[in-house]
């Protein structure tokens, strides 16, 4: 496979060391001539569009043209694009992820994967955040493998302004259980239900838990519905505006056309 732009940024939130980020980095290392990595040193799940404000922020260089920064998703792509990556490389694009554990619905709202790929669509770079599922903690890698490079490659010639970002899910299958991908709109799908813990010197300890019941309500043509269906799902999303509604939907779809084979 051909690799086709010079430059991409790559970030997440679960860390510099997790196994979604090292898939996407062999992913594009067979897409992009020089790839770029600005991750969070730690653990950012959740953290949505936060940024740093009024600290330091430490960058450390792992090894060519790979870093660690202790903030946030957000504060990685915006020092990515504007700090580390010299200005005549400067990224056409920035994939966000692969994060383990889906983004669907109002899971967006929460999202640090999520919030990467808006603030590079602010800072006017294409965008796509990706995910997979799991399930208990295990993820089947084979669908990612074999389809991201395709969407990916898709999605960076598609001729949609850069103001419009992507967020894709895959299930974790086997890439032949995958039954297509489907341009979908947003659920209901929300974390933030308080579960109780313990409790500790006498205080009682709640937590939120990043697994979620499945949506029983999910309906058709919704992120959450169709990818229960073995569908790869993809929506779509205005930097100032989260939610698309229907007809601007159904007009992305006409643009996009075909996206995986």
């Amino acid at each position: 496979m051909s690799k086709f732009y010079n430059s991409v940024l790559i970030t997440n939130d679960d860390g510099y060391k997790s196994k979604g980020i090292e898939v996407l980095k062999k992913i594009s290392a067979n897409l992009f001539e020089n790839v770029w990595v600005v991750a969070p040193e730690n653990n950012q799940s959740g953290k949505s569009h936060s940024i740093t404000i009024n600290k330091n922020l430490n960058i450390n260089k792992v090894k060519s043209r790979e870093y660690k920064l202790s903030g946030t998703p957000v504060d990685c792509t915006i020092i990515g694009i504007t700090k580390i990556i010299p200005k005549k490389n400067r990224p056409k694009f920035l994939l966000s992820g692969i994060n383990v554990g889906i983004n669907l619905g109002l899971d967006l709202l929460y999202s640090g994967t999520v919030a990467a790929a808006r603030e590079a669509s602010i800072n006017g770079v294409k965008s796509i955040a990706l995910s997979v599922d799991k399930k208990k903690n295990k993820v089947d890698w084979g669908a990612v493998n074999f389809f991201a490079p395709q969407i990916i490659r898709s999605l960076c010639k598609k001729s949609i302004s850069n103001d419009y970002f992507f967020n894709v899910n895959f299930p974790s299958l086997p890439a032949k259980l995958i039954r297509g991908l489907k341009i979908v709109s947003l659920g209901n799908r929300k974390p933030g239900s308080l579960v109780f813990a313990n409790i500790v010197n006498g205080k009682k300890i709640f937590n939120i838990p990043s697994e979620r019941k499945i949506l029983k309500d999910a309906k058709p043509g919704e992120d959450e519905y169709e990818l229960r269906r073995n569908y790869i799902t993809l929506t779509i999303h205005n930097y100032k505006n989260l939610m698309l509604n229907e007809k601007q939907i159904i007009k992305y779809k006409k643009i996009l056309g075909k996206i995986i084979e």
